[in-house]
């Protein structure tokens, strides 16, 4: 989801569509947690303390795949692009992305079980992230069942 908040950054979106992309993955998070995890009965409450929506807002907003997400889509608006091993090098001080690998995991996970159609803003990070989608496609998902 940061990832996905850092695109919008990089393409200049304004705080409305950054909102409306941690909103709609915290649904996403809901969802693949009862998808995968649906039998150790994890309430909806959970979402809503520190390590639910808190976290989700601190990375989204100041984190390191949030930071070079935003460099990765400015890079490529400006035909310039950098593949993330190199960003990371660059920006992290020798710290990880996690975003990334995590993104890999998930859509992993979710072609293994046939339910890619039911995460469409996991999906579409990946696909910008790793299939060269363009990052303006962030918005281009059908959210109807968000709205």
């Amino acid at each position: 989801v940061a990832l996905g908040a850092g695109f919008c950054d990089g393409l200049g979106y304004g705080g409305n569509t950054k909102a409306a992309i941690i909103r709609i993955g915290l649904k996403e998070m809901q969802k693949f947690c009862k998808v995968f995890y649906g039998d150790r009965q994890i309430k909806d409450e959970t979402f809503l303390e520190s390590c639910g929506v808190a976290d989700l807002v601190t990375t989204c907003f100041g984190g390191r795949n949030r930071k070079c997400a935003d460099i990765f889509a400015k890079n490529i608006a400006a035909g310039t692009p950098k593949a993330w091993d190199v960003i990371e090098a660059e920006e992290l001080n020798g710290q990880k992305l996690q975003g990334t690998g995590t993104a890999q995991d998930v859509m992993k996970a979710i072609k293994a079980k046939g339910v890619v159609d039911a995460f469409p803003l996991f999906s579409q990070i990946h696909k910008i992230a790793f299939e060269g989608a363009k990052p303006e496609t962030i918005i281009d998902m059908k959210l109807e069942k968000y709205y």
